[in-house]
């Protein structure tokens, strides 16, 4: 189990000097951004073709009889517009993270990772990067504004004398019909719904629980997994929070950090941290891969990223099933210009 400490979320006035903060860069867009760590990425990818090329193979998960392609490791684990409000800001958040990473595993392999703390706390903050800048985070988040502006809407609503005379005094005449009344109420909730609408809610939200999550597991044990035999792949959506007996994998299943009993993520082939389950060294037998690999499958929200040469394409066919809690509906998948970069100059 995690023993974390907990720390509140922010009040509204720090959640407002933060949204002054960010808006001061709102117009620095970064149009692709990995949800998966370039650097974990990478060690998914072997020599492929006569050029020797370094790629991934990924399988689709709307598609799981086709056959898997390959991708550079730049070009995997990327969400168009995931963050679509100041994201050059929120890219140089996890800058220290994913920069110290690459040391930490490289650690891992030549058996010092354990001689000092600084590799744990790098490979703790990598776990909480990939919890919070995740696909399964977004969905959350635009479920949650979607459920609470019905409910504040209502609330309005339910208060028509009052909604009457606002509606007179905003717009000089009394409402007819209760579709007037609700678009009163939606202006009175117009800007809480534009922070949500931009993303800067998201934005703000994200980078603040990387900070906070990170806090709260500072004194959480690392322990380093290498399969007996076997190997791991990574999907889309890499860091999850597990029980045993339970098929869940992260918060669209009702599990989070409260009631799992591990954290995962999978640092390469052969290497799962875990949260949760003590410290140093541990070897996983086969059935415990097939575990996490089939977690990893029901997680992913598009792709499952393998690496050539692993034969792991029909393990991961066989693992897709019809409950697929991380599918992005197609009113989160950006084009090429999001709603944040057209806004009105000055304007929150």
């Amino acid at each position: 189990m995690l023993s974390f400490r907990y720390v509140p979320p922010l009040t509204p006035l720090e959640y407002d000097r933060l949204v002054r903060e960010v808006s001061q860069n709102s117009r620095q867009l970064k149009p692709d951004q990995h949800v998966v760590s370039r650097v974990l990425l990478d060690q998914f990818a072997e020599p492929v073709g006569s050029k020797g090329e370094r790629l991934v193979s990924r399988l689709n998960r709307a598609y799981p009889r086709a056959k898997p392609t390959t991708r550079g490791p730049a070009g995997c684990g990327k969400f168009r517009h995931f963050v679509r409000y100041a994201s050059d800001s929120s890219e140089a958040a996890w800058m220290t993270t994913e920069t110290k990473l690459r040391k930490a595993l490289e650690a891992a392999d030549d058996g010092t990772f354990f001689d000092g703390p600084h590799h744990s706390s790098t490979v703790r903050s990598a776990v909480v990067l990939h919890l919070v800048r995740s696909i399964a985070a977004l969905l959350v988040s635009d479920e949650t504004w979607r459920n609470s502006r019905a409910w504040h809407v209502d609330q309005w609503m339910q208060r028509r004398d009052r909604l009457f005379q606002m509606h007179r005094e905003r717009f000089g005449w009394f409402p007819s019909s209760d579709q007037e009344l609700r678009i009163m109420a939606d202006e009175l909730i117009s800007g809480v719904a534009g922070q949500m609408d931009r993303g800067v809610y998201f934005r703000v939200t994200v980078v603040e629980r990387f900070q906070r999550f990170s806090r709260m597991l500072a004194s959480e044990s690392v322990k380093l997994c290498r399969p007996a035999s076997g190997e791991l792949l990574i999907g889309d959506v890499p860091a999850l929070t597990l029980r045993e007996g339970h098929p869940g994998t992260g918060p669209r299943d009702g599990l989070g950090l409260e009631n799992c009993d591990e954290l995962v993520l999978p640092l390469g082939p052969s290497l799962l941290a875990v949260l949760g389950a003590g410290h140093g060294y541990a070897t996983m037998e086969a059935h415990e891969v097939d575990r996490y690999n089939a977690a990893q499958v029901r997680a992913a929200a598009d792709y499952v990223y393998l690496r050539p040469g692993s034969g792991l394409e029909i393990f991961a066919r066989n693992a897709v099933t019809t409950h697929w809690p991380n599918r992005v509906p197609d009113h989160l998948r950006q084009g090429d210009h999001p709603a944040t970069v057209i806004h009105q100059p000055g304007v929150v």
